[in-house]
């Protein structure tokens, strides 16, 4: 697999997207039990999280500093990080059987969506566009070894805790 920083973030989104169609297949389709949708959920929030934790502490403020004209999405971007992260941290208190379950995860995987579309249709390309391949292939090994030490669940308290947990790895 490549290193390149955007390759890594397009397999994330992939994997998500699989993670999201197997969801809906057990939840729409009737055919799964409480236990599978819960378990799904619980990859999605690892996933998620993990996939945050990497674009707000090491892509997005590069492209803050690379691609100035991309501030504004990058604020907008943060913060659809941030409702995701509070959406995660509930469903990780949840079961299948609570109230609202299925359609706060629902709304998680409607904002996603958006989210990796707007990034892969418009950001992708621009800062593929200013950073070069040297610049993306470190951005990408740094984004394979920080990884390793990423906060895995959803942390009460918002990216100050996610930091924490990831230094204390």
């Amino acid at each position: 697999m490549s290193n390149d920083a955007i390759v890594l973030l397009r397999e994330d989104h992939k994997d998500v997207r699989r993670l999201f169609r197997e969801y809906r297949g057990l939840a729409e389709g009737g055919g799964g039990d409480d236990g599978a949708r819960h378990r799904t959920v619980q990859r999605i929030i690892e996933s998620l999280t993990v996939h945050t934790y990497l674009e707000d502490e090491l892509v997005y403020p590069r492209i803050r500093q690379e691609v100035p004209d991309l501030a504004r999405e990058m604020d907008r971007a943060e913060q659809e990080h941030h409702v995701a992260d509070l959406l995660c941290e509930e469903l990780s208190r949840m079961s299948p059987g609570d109230d609202g379950y299925d359609a706060k995860t629902a709304v998680l995987i409607d904002a996603v969506e958006r989210h990796i579309e707007q990034e892969e249709a418009e950001w992708f390309p621009r800062v593929r566009a200013v950073l070069g391949r040297k610049e993306l292939r470190e951005m990408g090994e740094r984004m394979q070894a920080v990884r390793e030490t990423a906060p895995r669940h959803p942390v009460s308290g918002g990216v100050l805790h996610r930091i924490a947990d990831a230094l204390e790895g």
